[in-house]
């Protein structure tokens, strides 16, 4: 009797692995061809991209990345620990509404901070260049935009309800 509720349990959860299986989003992986592939378009891009910059303003440029990195860089570390604050106030016993919406507002805050000395290097950055590299920059700004926005996260894949 006992072996029979055994393997009856067991012939459960292989038939729920299967079909959670079938049920998840197919993530392909990439091919060593495909990754050397990208490597390459990468380093031609990045290539091309540095090639207009002359001397001076790589110099320029390093400082500036210098800079904004080191404000950036414990807005950063309180923000993980924001997050991780936020995590175990959400998954307490009694979760204490005020306090989740404190520290999301502070969360959004730190975000909107380090957004700020983004955009301000955005900005120092573009001011360096003449004319014909603002244009290629900016293109290169947008495209990587329209690129994050396209492709989706391994974060996101989880729908809520689903």
């Amino acid at each position: 009797m006992k072996i029979k509720i055994l393997s009856l349990a067991l012939i459960v959860v292989f038939a729920f692995s299967i079909t959670a299986k079938a049920q998840q989003t197919e993530r392909k992986r990439r091919s060593p061809e495909q990754r050397e592939m990208m490597a390459k378009r990468f380093d031609r891009e990045r290539a091309n991209f540095n090639d207009f910059f002359t001397e001076e303003q790589r110099a320029k440029l390093k400082e500036l990345r210098l800079e904004s990195t080191k404000e950036i860089q414990p807005l950063r570390n309180e923000l993980n620990e924001l997050r991780a604050k936020q995590r175990t106030l959400t998954t307490a016993e009694k979760a204490d509404m005020k306090a989740i919406e404190n520290n999301i507002e502070k969360m959004a805050d730190v975000q909107a901070e380090i957004q700020k000395i983004s955009a301000k290097q955005h900005q120092e950055i573009r001011s360096m260049l003449s004319e014909e590299q603002r244009i290629k920059f900016d293109q290169r700004k947008s495209r990587t935009d329209r690129d994050f926005n396209r492709k989706p996260t391994t974060r996101n894949h989880f729908i809520h309800g689903a």
